[in-house]
C-alpha cells in the first residue's frame, strides 16, 4: 500500500474504509497487525475492530501491544476506549494465546485497561459462541 510507505495518514484511512466497504478484511489482515503498532496514522480502533472481525490469530501480540499503547491523537480517551477494542478483539479471537494476553492485560497498572480484560476473561465462557478459536 502507497499510503503506508507514504506514511499517508489520511490515504491510509480512506483505504481502511475501502477494505470495510469491499468486504475484504480478511485479505488485509497480515497487513493490519503490523501497521496497528505504527504510531504515524489515526486509525488504530478500525484496524482493532477489522482484527476483531476476522479474529485473526496472527494479531494476538499487536492487540496486546496496541492496548497498552497511548496515541497523542487519543489523549481525549480518558476511558481508553482503544484498549476497550483491542481486548474485544482478543477474545474474539478466543485462542489460548489471546486469553493469556488478557490475562496479561488484567494485571495492568492501568485499572480501566485491566477491568476491560478482566471483564472479557469473566464471559469467556458465555462469549465461546463468538470465538474464532
Amino acid at each position: 500500500m502507497d499510503a503506508i510507505s507514504a506514511q499517508d495518514a489520511d490515504a491510509f484511512e480512506d483505504a481502511v474504509t475501502s477494505a470495510f466497504q469491499a468486504e475484504v478484511l480478511s485479505a488485509v489482515s497480515d497487513i493490519f497487525a503490523d501497521v496497528i503498532l505504527l504510531p504515524w496514522h489515526h486509525s488504530h480502533e478500525d484496524l482493532a475492530s477489522a482484527l476483531q472481525e476476522t479474529k485473526y490469530p496472527r494479531a494476538v501480540d499487536a492487540l496486546f501491544k496496541t492496548a497498552l499503547s497511548r496515541y497523542d491523537y487519543l489523549d481525549y480517551d480518558e476511558f481508553f476506549g482503544l484498549a476497550r477494542k483491542c481486548t474485544w478483539a482478543l477474545a474474539d479471537i478466543g485462542t489460548p494465546e489471546a486469553k493469556e494476553r488478557l490475562r496479561d492485560l488484567a494485571r495492568s497498572e492501568n485499572s480501566i485497561i485491566a477491568g476491560y480484560a478482566q471483564k472479557r476473561l469473566d464471559r469467556w465462557q458465555e462469549e465461546a459462541g463468538r470465538k474464532g478459536a
